[in-house]
Formats: C-alpha cells, structure tokens, sequence
C-alpha cells in the first residue's frame, strides 16, 4: 500500500510535527522514508544554517511492542534530501514524482502557510492539486521530537461518496484499517432527507467484509452535513478522517465552508486524502 513516503519540512517544530504519523505508517507498512528540506537559492550567500531533521531513533522505539499496535518494523530506510529551489510546493511535487512516493505527509505551519477560512496553505493545497498520490496533512503543532507520541489509528473516519466511487475509496482504506485494527466510522454523502442509504448502493456489501467495526453514519438532519461532521468529531476520538480530493469538492463549497480547513481546525486528527 505505501512502499515510498515522502515528508516535506522547513525543520521547525510545527512542521516535524507530522513525522510520528508518517514514521508510524512506514514502520507498519515497512516503507522508504524521504524526508525532504527544501531551501532558498539565496541562502547559499547566508551564514551557513546547521538545523537538521531531528533523530528518529526514539520515535522507532517508542511503543514499538505494545499490544494495541500492529508488528512495527525497528528500523526503516531513511534518505535525506535537501533541495535549493525558490517555489518549494514545485520541489515537493518533483521529488514526489521523481521518487514515485505513494503518499506526502506534511503539516500547515506559521511559514505561510496558515490555515485560511478558504486553504489549508498555499503549498500544501497546491501539492494536492499536483500531484497523484496519496496526501497526509495535519495543523502543525509546536512539538518538541522529545514529547513525540505514537499515534495510534484505532478510531478511523472515511467520508464516502454514495456509489462506486465512495465504494472504491472505502476499498483503499479497508488495508489500514486492517492493519491498526481500526474501528471505521463511515460518514456517507447522503442527499436524501430520509437519511437512508439506497438499497442497491454498493457501500452496503463493502460494509459488511468486516461489520463488527463498520459503523455507518446517519443522522437524523442529513441535510446538515458539515453541522453533523464536526459534531461527530468534537464528541468521538478521532484517529484519522479520510477522504477522496472529489469528495472534499462535492462536500462543501470551498469559497464559503471547506470541509478540509473545518476539520484541521476542529480536531488534531490528521486528514488523509486519497486517490
């Protein structure tokens, strides 16, 4: 499912902040790791800067046996790779493609690239454009490497698309949540005021590989689906929320409320789009 990851950081805590999720997935996936810095051109006449990726070793060893988490591989391959380029999204998405990475995991941070009522940041909403793989994101937090925790996945969120398509996203996210054992709450697209799904909608066969920890939401204003998201996410722990890019643009409108930014703001849960 994920043999490449790639995480872009500009070394500050808020964006290192993603790297326990990514070195969590490539531990249980047994992945490549790719952690990228990407600078500007006109650094190279400044005083040389000695910040560097923090050391991975304790985020490998925390919890590595504990019971509630799948067999996590000790070690995993990590390559460094540090670019001079002025456009830093243009980097991200040519070492993406060059690496043929299955998934960027990387965090909106104070460098401009704060959450706006309408972005999740310039460069991560342009990597997500660009690029055909799979995309983590969370809201960067100023956390120090030596308070890193492991993150766990047990409670799964997959918004899903009615049909084939929301059918085929439940399908990619089935691996994981395999993996972690996860807990997965579909919250469907429902356009019907009864709430119902439709008989013939194949989410319903797809739910029942594993029902005993499928669990289909429907609320009783369906109507009110961004109102019913975040009240669901606020009140239930939350481990990670996926989502397809087209069920993002079909779930709001992106000029007035994006379900993205709402849910980065809302939660911690980090947001996996995928494709």
């Amino acid at each position: 499912m994920l043999q490449k990851i790639l995480v872009p950081s500009d070394l500050s805590d808020e964006s290192n902040s993603v790297i326990p999720y990514a070195v969590t997935l490539a531990q249980a996936f047994h992945s490549k790791l790719y952690l990228l810095h990407v600078m500007d051109p006109a650094s190279l006449k400044e005083p040389e800067n000695l910040l560097d990726f923090p050391r991975l070793t304790r985020m490998l060893a925390l919890d590595v046996n504990a019971t509630d988490l799948p067999p996590l591989k000790k070690t995993v391959a990590v390559a460094k790779m540090y670019v001079y380029k002025k456009d830093r999204a243009e980097a991200i998405a040519e070492s993406a493609v060059s690496k043929k990475v299955d998934l960027i995991c990387m965090a909106s941070n104070k460098d401009g690239v704060n959450l706006a009522w309408w972005s999740v940041g310039s460069i991560i909403e342009s990597i997500i454009a660009s690029t055909p793989c799979h995309v983590l994101c969370i809201h960067g937090r100023p956390i120090k490497d030596k308070d890193w925790k492991r993150p766990r996945f047990k409670h799964v969120l997959s918004l899903t698309e009615l049909g084939s398509a929301g059918a085929e996203t439940f399908l990619k996210v089935l691996p994981l949540a395999h993996k972690f054992n996860s807990m997965l709450h579909v919250f469907p697209l429902v356009t019907s005021r009864t709430g119902k799904l439709p008989e013939d909608n194949p989410l319903r066969e797809v739910a029942k590989i594993n029902p005993a920890q499928t669990n289909i939401l429907l609320f009783a204003k369906p109507d009110k689906r961004l109102q019913n998201l975040l009240a669901f996410v606020k009140k239930t722990p939350i481990d990670l929320i996926v989502m397809a890019p087209s069920t993002r643009a079909r779930f709001s409108n992106r000029l007035v409320n994006d379900v993205l930014v709402n849910l980065l703001r809302a939660t911690d849960s980090p947001v996996l789009l995928l494709r």
